[in-house]
């Protein structure tokens, strides 16, 4: 996993200055580039089947969702529906109008084995499974271009400051 880092420069935050890492951001898989993935695993299941079955996942949890049924795949973890609110509120319960006060409603979702004995996808287990690979320093930057701000990232080697640089890693 490439890791890159990051400067707080929250001038109000108590870690204003300090480094952290982030994840490398790559391009992700949309539902056929995922499908064709699991295909390529040699399973029995070929890239047509794949993005049948991860389409009618797709489709079959968005309507769980908007029923408001959570969805428990076994060995991946829960999708269950939540909503999204406007930061206002209501100031009474006759004044409360869900078609303006709920914004949306978002999945969240739960590793299977989060908070037990067996985690199989928490963040722990995430972790003890990859091998970071340092990669730059990223750094906001800001210019003038044409007459307007414009706000962009600058990538810096981290061999420049003395830490060694990962071979990137094939694309998935």
């Amino acid at each position: 996993m490439l890791v890159d880092l990051y400067k707080n420069t929250v001038t109000d935050s108590k870690y204003y200055g300090m480094y952290y890492p982030r994840i490398f951001k790559r391009d992700g898989l949309n539902l056929k580039g995922f499908a064709r993935h699991i295909s390529e695993h040699g399973s029995l299941v070929d890239y047509k089947l794949a993005v049948l079955v991860l389409q009618n996942i797709v489709e079959c949890l968005k309507e769980m969702m908007i029923q408001g049924i959570p969805v428990k795949l076994d060995g991946l973890g829960i999708f269950s529906p939540g909503l999204q609110s406007s930061k206002g509120g209501s100031e009474s319960i006759e004044g409360f109008d869900p078609s303006t006060m709920i914004e949306g409603i978002r999945i969240n979702f739960r590793p299977e084995g989060a908070g037990f004995v067996d985690d199989k996808l928490d963040k722990k287990t995430l972790k003890d499974a990859a091998v970071f690979k340092m990669n730059d320093y990223v750094t906001v930057k800001h210019k003038t271009v044409d007459g307007k701000d414009v706000t962009y990232q600058e990538r810096i080697p981290l061999s420049q400051y003395g830490i060694s640089q990962a071979e990137p890693d094939p694309e998935p």
